[in-house]
């Protein structure tokens, strides 16, 4: 189905644009400091007006191109929603390493992938997430059941 706009790009551009302008505005309530010497204020606004900017150059041209409609996959966003909501309420009582695990699994049911690629996406985002959070970030969470 065409419609006249490419209205992917157009919606996401535009998201781009309103979240850029978010954080430059909300980031000035912040001190902003200086190149040399960088206040709390300077980074958010920075890049806030950065991606503003990113987000125009991508709807304009998008105004004015066609693209296709869009079409939302109910089944891939109900999974994703549910692999959040499990990951939430089972980090503490399962612990990073199984509840990313679970989680992970959870999002890949609409998947038509194999069961050991599934098993080995899930074991390799367990792995990811326990390095960057509890380890990398030294977030204070239990990383199995028994170490709560």
């Amino acid at each position: 189905m065409k419609t006249t706009r490419d209205i992917h790009d157009l919606v996401g551009g535009l998201l781009m644009t309103a979240a850029g302008i978010f954080f430059a505005l909300y980031g000035q309530r912040y001190t902003f400091g200086e190149a040399a010497r960088m206040g709390p204020g300077y980074f958010p606004v920075v890049l806030g007006w950065a991606l503003a900017v990113l987000g125009v150059l991508v709807a304009l041209p998008a105004w004015w191109r066609r693209g296709t409609g869009i079409t939302v996959q109910w089944n891939n966003l109900l999974w994703c929603i549910a692999a959040l909501l499990a990951f939430a309420f089972t980090l503490h009582p399962l612990g990073v390493v199984l509840a990313s695990f679970f989680a992970a699994l959870l999002s890949l049911v609409p998947s038509a992938m194999a069961l050991r690629t599934r098993l080995t996406v899930c074991a390799v985002v367990a792995v990811l997430t326990t390095l960057i959070f509890p380890i990398g970030l030294q977030m204070i969470l239990p990383l199995w059941p028994w170490s709560s």
